[in-house]
């Protein structure tokens, strides 16, 4: 019994470095082939040249050496681009090691992906360059980037559109309004509300996802109160309710006459009422509680230097 588990770990460790020193060996042979004379013609010692880059870099995955594997496949993907003139293994080669430098280097992972977006474009593959666009978009937020963050998101939407991918182009604008309002210093709450609106508008296009319609009018009258604009908040509310019948008898609709009249009577009871009567049933999240408590801070005049917690929204 003892000798079978010896067997099977050292079976185990066998597999873990069976790429161990591999990497090397295979970046020493791609460059003999590209200084080697071939009689089958340049393009054959750039295939085999491209080939033990690739070698290379499934090697250094192995050892989770993750920067060497990218430079590794990005030399492939040099060599697939520029002297084979295939695009769409470039492409792929360009992906892995993007995939590789996400683990070391968000830098290098993002020169490696737009690499490949741009021939992605060129082919008319939107679909994919919308994918990894969003995906750049998404490393610039986590970096705490929103500028590139917010430009990414909107190319990854503009793609999307182009293949009619709604879903996809709704919540890509979504993310954009939702960084402009909550992340971006100072906010673009103009903008932010211009968006929600349009989302809104275009909800009320399809029967499946008219509802949705709601959620995002409330989300563009908050943007106009949070900039202190009640007139603004005030017309949106009736032209919503023109738009949409069912609007002003909904929860939402409710909640947002009530809020625009406690901002213009300045009325902070009744601006935490209502909050506090519609957060019962339907739970407000992170973002409009964070948007609610700006616009509660400046019917109370409580400044800037208040820490959001020691207002009380309810």
């Amino acid at each position: 019994m003892a000798s079978y588990v010896l067997v099977i770990w050292l079976g185990m460790v066998m597999a873990r470095f069976a790429g161990k020193g591999r990497g090397d060996h295979f970046l020493a042979e791609a460059d003999k082939h590209l200084k080697k004379f071939s009689f089958f013609g340049a393009g054959s010692k750039f295939e085999d040249a491209a080939e033990c880059f690739s070698k290379a870099g499934n090697c250094f995955k192995v050892e989770q050496k993750w920067q060497e594997a990218g430079e590794a496949y990005m030399q492939a993907a040099d060599l697939l681009q520029n002297k084979i003139q295939s695009s769409h293994e470039a492409s792929a080669a360009m992906m892995d090691a993007g995939n590789c430098f996400k683990k070391v280097s968000a830098p290098d992972a993002i020169n490696a992906f737009r690499g490949a977006i741009s021939n992605w474009c060129e082919a008319g593959r939107f679909n994919q360059a919308a994918k990894l666009t969003k995906e750049i978009a998404e490393m610039y937020e986590k970096d705490n980037n929103p500028v590139e963050a917010i430009e990414n998101y909107t190319q990854a939407a503009t793609f999307f559109e182009t293949e009619n991918s709604k879903s996809m182009t709704t919540q890509c604008s979504a993310k954009v309004a939702e960084l402009c309002s909550a992340v971006l210093d100072p906010p673009d709450l103009s903008r932010a509300a211009g968006i929600y609106e349009e989302l809104g508008k275009g909800c009320l296009d399809s029967a499946l996802i008219k509802y949705n319609a709601k959620g995002y009018f409330l989300s563009c009258v908050f943007c106009h109160l949070a900039q202190g604009d009640a007139v603004a908040a005030r017309q949106k509310v009736d032209l919503f309710g023109g738009l949409d019948f069912s609007f002003r008898e909904s929860r939402e609709g409710q909640l947002c006459d009530k809020l625009v009249t406690a901002v213009e009577e300045f009325d902070a009871d009744g601006f935490s009422t209502a909050c506090y009567e519609f957060d019962r049933v339907s739970k407000l999240d992170a973002w409009k509680t964070s948007i609610l408590v700006q616009i509660k801070r400046a019917i109370e005049g409580s400044g800037e230097g208040e820490d959001e917690d020691e207002v009380d929204l309810m």
